[in-house]
């Protein structure tokens, strides 16, 4: 029993959740086949379910898109195991549609040989257990209702972590995605300053080693100065707490020098390990260059193609005669372009163009590493 409780919290680490825990809860029950549906499915949502053995995924196909329309094994009593044979007579589960027309090509069995229980998650949500054995085996009595009952409690506890891992997940992507839409590189270290993560715009930047590279896991500026400098700065903001430092990066290529932003990340009493985040490092290169966005500037400002991409060149640092130059356009079709920039984006000067542009178009839209 321990190895399947084990099994049962393991699965939220899982890459694919669920898989190892049924296999060992069917041995342990002592099953032909065991079913975690965690998310029902709906007309819109095919859902998640996971089987043991993989019947295979084509059972799970199946299920998802057709027949869990007519399974009439659901609805149970919420945390209490029950059998097929409690809730409906073997003539009425062997006849019904569902059976009929699909389960019996994958596990004909009998109503005194399936098993199951609705386990309702803190969301609301009802996740179903259903455990089934061959005609072959003994038919599920009291004992095995007893030894289901005990992992319930678990399965409960694992789906609320389950929930807990996606919704973090979820929100790191969304944050990161944030990021890297604003062109800010992000690396996060251990307590040792080794690297543990970065964001894309962060990996693009190591890479180039332009301003800052990795020495093995250790970060490292283009001079030793500006390293020790770094470092002095991870070590101070450790420890001061939640303190925030600043420091430029010189670049090796000329370019103007890269903006970092050292700040410690809290730790709680209760995280292990050496590879804990103790670390972040926020990076901002000044010559990022914002992609052409000229459907989303269209769509804001009902800018024209011609209008859009000039806009874009303006924000990007260029003059109104270096954008002429670069697009291929006389002067006076750029200050036109200009007036009717203006008059659309309703500033009056090149300045507050700037400032309106890159508030309401390059936040959300710009170059992708």
């Amino acid at each position: 029993m321990n190895e399947a409780i084990h099994a049962i919290y393991q699965s939220v680490l899982e890459a694919e959740p669920w898989r190892a825990g049924m296999a060992l809860i069917s041995d342990y029950i002592g099953c032909t086949s065991t079913t975690i549906i965690v998310r029902p499915s709906t007309a819109t949502d095919l859902g998640y379910l996971v089987s043991h053995p993989g019947n295979g995924r084509e059972f799970e196909t199946a299920y998802k898109t057709r027949w869990y329309l007519s399974d009439p094994f659901v609805n149970l009593p919420p945390e209490r195991v029950v059998l097929v044979s409690d809730v409906m007579t073997d003539r009425a589960w062997q006849e019904s549609d569902y059976f009929r027309a699909f389960f019996k090509f994958g596990l004909p069995t009998d109503a005194y040989r399936g098993m199951g229980v609705d386990i309702v998650t803190r969301a609301g949500t009802v996740c179903r257990l259903r455990l089934f054995r061959h005609p072959d085996l003994p038919p599920f009595d009291q004992d095995d209702k007893r030894r289901l009952a005990i992992l319930v409690p678990h399965i409960k506890q694992a789906l609320a972590l389950a929930a807990q891992v996606t919704r973090n997940e979820a929100e790191r992507e969304i944050y990161e995605e944030g990021l890297d839409r604003l062109n800010i590189g992000v690396v996060v270290l251990d307590e040792q300053a080794q690297l543990l993560r970065a964001n894309p715009v962060a990996c693009h930047i190591l890479t180039a080693g332009d301003g800052l590279r990795l020495s093995g896991r250790e970060l490292e500026a283009c001079s030793a100065a500006e390293t020790r400098e770094l470092r002095r700065l991870l070590g101070e903001t450790a420890a001061d707490g939640g303190a925030v430092a600043t420091m430029s990066l010189s670049r090796s290529s000329g370019r103007r020098k890269m903006a970092a932003v050292v700040r410690a990340i809290p730790m709680i009493e209760e995280s292990e390990g050496r590879s804990r985040p103790a670390h972040a490092v926020f990076l901002r290169d000044p010559d990022a260059q914002a992609r052409p966005a000229q459907e989303m500037a269209r769509q804001l400002f009902d800018f024209t193609p011609a209008e859009a991409n000039f806009a874009i060149e303006l924000v990007n640092g260029l003059s109104l005669d270096d954008a002429a130059v670069k697009l291929g356009i006389r002067r006076n079709t750029a200050r036109a372009h200009l007036r009717v920039i203006f008059m659309k984006a309703g500033v009056t000067r090149q300045s507050e163009l700037v400032r309106v542009l890159l508030n309401a178009v390059l936040g959300l839209d710009v170059q992708r590493y």
